[in-house]
């Protein structure tokens, strides 16, 4: 299928002109809304939230400062990122949503989850207010089930911030890390600008699983300048994207990263909201509100999710708002800015602002506004007391909710691809007389088989689609399924594992490719901060089944940023499995079984490989994780290799039996889980261990792999383990430097002759 996109050499001259990006241009108020629509219930609704975040803050202030003691031993432990002062932001734009969207969060979150939350407690159905209450332990519904939900959603929230078991997340997260699955509350963030990606990929997500559901990522005005807030937000407005991406941004712009100013001081612009301009013809429809009107930033949000509803999306909107206090509460902003400053801001104070409209508008009177405020306050030292006294989380437990143990085997014909979605017909490779194909010929096969069978399989990368990918490992796969599921991705690397982490929260399958590990580098924060860490921070309740593919090399003349062997890098990241095939067979059985395991999976072909044959059936067929393999029995000397190394050392392990030295070669296929079983039976009939492996010698996994030997087989051991890695330097270029670097046949078997004492 080729492009109908040309790229042709014009040179018209003419000017490039932006629309104009309206600032502050609502002029409604509380009369304008209910006139609109709003419902006084509604309006009172927006008060008791923000009142509702306002109380929680003060109150985690006071247990920090040790003003307030739920109980006379309570010592507060956590961070404190308060968002005083912006409560606007968040209520006045989660009142805008439907109670099924998604939102992201950041460090500042509190208010976030809070509102989220709230606005999902009143839109459940009584049978599912009392479902939620049941599911809080030592809570229950007595009379009213709005108000006793509500309550929980608050003791939940606090319970997460003092590390309780009844948290949220289980205490696993606390107050930088809160999510709160049922009301599509995909986490908060303490990465500046970490949920970026996310929005956007959950976003992608909901929109090829016909979900119709927005995502209303909040962001910072510091995380505005990170590197990954460009890459999603060019991610986000691709032209591929017929329909568009379903994603808000929203730049809550409390004027400061931590002390840094964003006028004046570290941007160059006065508007964030300007940045828009520089992603596509609309400006991302790019607007700036006032953060402290939260009627102003229900318009808009409003306005923002019909666009995205109606294919039009994503949107950027900034809103100015201030935070009353420091970043946390060891900063007293005394040295960056003035008393002045913080005054005028207290003096459009959000909360006052609502409710001197409920009374102007008649929708409250005054004495009913205090006491609503009376029973918010009562409300949070109610969590308060009963936080303190739920359950801390016991230690035998510490790796509940790091891994899943689910898989996608038996979901029978329920997702499988229609024939009339496909674009072409799928044909198994043929295969030679031996029943062989090429190793990168198997990768195309367990992809195209996974993707028929599972229509929410997606794979996207840089140059996967019309190219087939640097190794032609995906070609012709776009050609069967379009473009909707095989698509290219920009060169942002951080973006693919990012979205790729965010499609998956909410259904999706992705499998995404980084063309070299060396590029994985570039993704540490959403490989190891975000797809790793979601799950177990968000305590067990996120499940991301997401495949990033990837290769490593050397032996072509690369050099050191194409041909390295990271894959330590990846594999002391808990949360993550990590997978390394080395023959054809392998590779396809591992590929569909990553696929179908609800857990996020590393999986790194080497460019070696991609042109060896074995034998495939084209039967169908999963290979399990953490299963290794004995690739050649021996009695002598255990060797264990993965990847490209497992073929260099079965042909040493040749070469060395015709000398009489017998070889058991163990491939683990699996790096995590590792099966140690596999190996220590070998070692305890062998005593004696060798790890081969490409990567550099130290820090090497084949230095956990020995330590394990070492742990495990102490008594049969009759000499220390052996390594042979590459030499402690970056991969070079020069021939003669990297045929010397990377393990070789003659070296492998020189080591153990050394080994054997032969």
């Amino acid at each position: 299928m080729p492009r109908n996109i040309e790229a042709l050499p014009l040179f018209e001259k003419s000017q490039i002109e932006f629309p104009p990006i309206p600032r502050f241009s609502y002029e409604g108020d509380l009369a304008s809304e209910l006139a609109a629509g709003m419902s006084p219930d509604d309006a009172v609704t927006m008060l008791d939230a923000m009142l509702a975040i306002r109380s929680f803050e003060e109150t985690v202030a006071q247990m920090k400062q040790g003003k307030f003691k739920p109980r006379p031993d309570f010592k507060f432990i956590g961070a404190t990122h308060l968002s005083i002062g912006q409560e606007a932001v968040a209520v006045g734009a989660i009142s805008a949503l439907r109670a099924d969207d998604y939102i992201t969060s950041t460090h500042r979150g509190h208010g976030h989850s809070i509102a989220k939350g709230y606005y999902a407690v009143l839109a459940m159905s009584d049978e599912e207010l009392a479902e939620f209450i049941d599911e809080c332990p030592r809570c229950q519904a007595d009379g009213d089930l709005l108000a006793a939900a509500i309550q929980v959603h608050l003791n939940r929230t606090m319970a997460e911030l003092l590390g309780k078991e009844e948290g949220y997340c289980r205490g696993r997260g606390g107050g930088m890390h809160i999510a709160d699955f049922h009301a599509g509350h995909l986490g908060a963030n303490a990465i500046v600008g970490g949920s970026y990606a996310m929005a956007v990929g959950a976003a992608m997500g909901a929109q090829k699983l016909g979900l119709d559901r927005v995502v209303l990522s909040f962001v910072g005005d510091g995380a505005a300048n990170n590197g990954i807030a460009h890459e999603a937000c060019n991610f986000a407005t691709q032209d591929q994207f017929e329909d568009g991406c379903p994603v808000i941004f929203m730049v809550e712009n409390n004027q400061y990263g931590m002390t840094g100013q964003q006028v004046g001081e570290v941007t160059g612009i006065v508007d964030l909201a300007q940045r828009g301009a520089g992603y596509n013809e609309e400006n991302m429809h790019a607007e700036v509100i006032n953060g402290m009107d939260a009627f102003a930033v229900h318009d808009a949000v409003e306005r923002a999710a019909e666009l995205c509803r109606n294919g039009q999306g994503p949107v950027l909107l900034e809103a100015k708002t201030y935070r009353y206090l420091g970043h946390s509460l060891s900063d007293d902003c005394t040295a960056y800015r003035t008393k002045d400053e913080e005054q005028a801001w207290k003096d459009i104070d959000a909360i006052d602002y609502v409710k001197s409209s409920l009374v102007k508008a008649n929708v409250l009177p005054d004495e009913d506004v205090c006491t609503h405020c009376d029973n918010t306050k009562q409300m949070i030292i109610d969590a308060s007391v009963w936080a303190m006294d739920a359950t801390d989380p016991d230690p035998a437990d510490i790796y509940d909710g790091l891994m899943v143990d689910t898989d996608t085997e038996g979901i029978g014909d329920e997702f499988k691809t229609p024939e009339d979605q496909l674009e072409g017909e799928i044909r198994p490779t043929r295969r030679d007389r031996q029943g062989r194909i090429l190793y990168r010929h198997a990768v195309a096969e367990a992809l195209a088989e996974e993707m028929l069978r599972d229509k929410r399989v997606i794979l996207y990368g840089e140059d996967v689609a019309d190219y087939g990918g640097a190794f032609g490992a995906t070609r012709g796969l776009m050609g069967v399924f379009g473009r909707d599921r095989v698509f290219n991705a920009p060169i942002s690397e951080a973006a693919i594992v990012g979205t790729a982490a965010g499609a998956a929260m909410v259904g999706m399958r992705p499998v995404a490719e980084i063309m070299y590990i060396d590029f994985i580098l570039m993704t540490m924060d959403q490989t190891g901060n975000q797809l790793a860490k979601n799950r177990y921070m968000f305590g067990g309740k996120a499940v991301l089944p997401a495949v990033i593919r990837t290769t490593v090399g050397g032996g072509k003349g690369y050099a050191g940023q194409h041909s390295q062997s990271l894959e330590a890098a990846v594999t002391m990241m808990p949360g993550l499995k990590v997978v390394a095939p080395a023959t054809a067979y392998d590779c396809k059985g591992l590929l569909k079984a990553s696929i179908r395991d609800d857990n996020p999976v590393i999986f790194i072909e080497h460019q070696h490989c991609y042109t060896e044959k074995g034998e495939v059936p084209v039967e169908d067929y999963t290979v399990p994780l953490g299963v290794g393999r004995v690739a050649r029995e021996g009695s002598d000397v255990t060797v264990v290799a993965y990847s490209y190394m497992l073929l260099r050392a079965l042909e040493a392990a040749e070469a060395l039996a015709e000398e009489g030295i017998n070889v058991e070669v163990i491939d683990p296929r699996t790096l995590i889980p590792l099966d140690e079983k596999i190996i220590v039976d070998s070692v305890n009939k062998t005593g004696k261990a060798m790890v081969i492996q490409q990567a550099p010698y130290t820090g090497c996994f084949g230095e956990h792999i020995t330590q394990r030997i070492h742990e495990l087989c102490w008594d049969a051991l009759t000499a220390p383990v052996g390594i042979v890695a590459s030499y402690d330097v970056p991969p070079p270029m020069a021939a003669p430097l990297e045929e010397e670097n990377i393990p070789s046949v003659d070296k492998i078997a020189d080591r153990i002759r050394q080994l054997a004492g032969k």
